[in-house]
């Protein structure tokens, strides 16, 4: 019996404003998961906003302008790509409701079919029942994780995945998760865990190309043991 792949987008966008109806998309990036590994296949994109401009307050955010995005197409004119790649795939977003809210309303003007809330996981609500009380934006997310926060001295949809991508992983229990070692009771008999003498276990043999995207993976985490 085949089991379900299960696909995931983490997705982040940048905006000229806060105005769900006037304002424009000018920035978004999606990382796809496939049963919640990053396979390293992503979509990102820089969009024009063509008569509106974008307010000195976003700007000082994400230091996008209006000349800087003078050469891209706009992201109503560029939905279908955006929506090949999405396909029927769940969306991770901090703060979904902002980002969905942006992104249906140009859905809307194209005449397309708007993104469902079922089809959403929000970070932000999964992080506020984490750690009720507690500061939950990306930023108060990576610092209680421990995730490096270098790389953004401005909001980037594309930077702002990889750490989203990070937070998720964490809010749902670590990356190694699902690793049980051996326990010894005091006659070092095996009493739980995996056995990693077992001469059952398979023997994998791994390829050149398995050990560069290894080593590729591991610069993603902050700190890593397993370098």
């Amino acid at each position: 019996m085949e089991t379900k792949v299960t696909r995931k987008l983490i997705l982040d966008t940048e905006t000229s404003g806060l105005d769900f109806e006037k304002d424009r998309i000018i920035e978004i990036a999606c990382l796809e998961l496939v049963d919640n590994i990053f396979t390293g296949k992503k979509y990102h994109q820089y969009f024009n906003p063509e008569n509106i401009n974008i307010s000195p307050e976003s700007e000082n955010i994400h230091g996008l302008n209006n000349e800087f995005l003078r050469e891209f197409n706009s992201f109503d004119h560029e939905i279908e790509k955006f929506i090949n790649f999405m396909d029927d795939s769940i969306l991770v977003i901090h703060n979904a409701q902002f980002d969905i809210s942006m992104i249906n309303n140009s859905l809307k003007r194209c005449g397309k079919e708007v993104i469902k809330d079922s089809q959403t996981i929000c970070t932000l609500e999964l992080a506020k029942k984490k750690f009720p009380g507690s500061k939950n934006n990306l930023n108060a997310l990576c610092r209680r994780f421990g995730i490096s926060l270098e790389e953004r001295e401005k909001h980037s949809a594309i930077t702002d995945c990889f750490l989203l991508l990070q937070v998720y992983n964490e809010l749902l229990g670590g990356k190694q998760r699902n690793l049980k070692f051996n326990s010894l009771d005091k006659r070092n008999r095996v009493t739980k865990g995996m056995n990693f003498n077992d001469e059952n276990f398979t023997k994998i043999e791994l390829s050149e190309e398995d050990k560069a995207k290894h080593s590729e993976m591991l610069k993603l985490l902050p700190n890593n043991l397993w370098q």
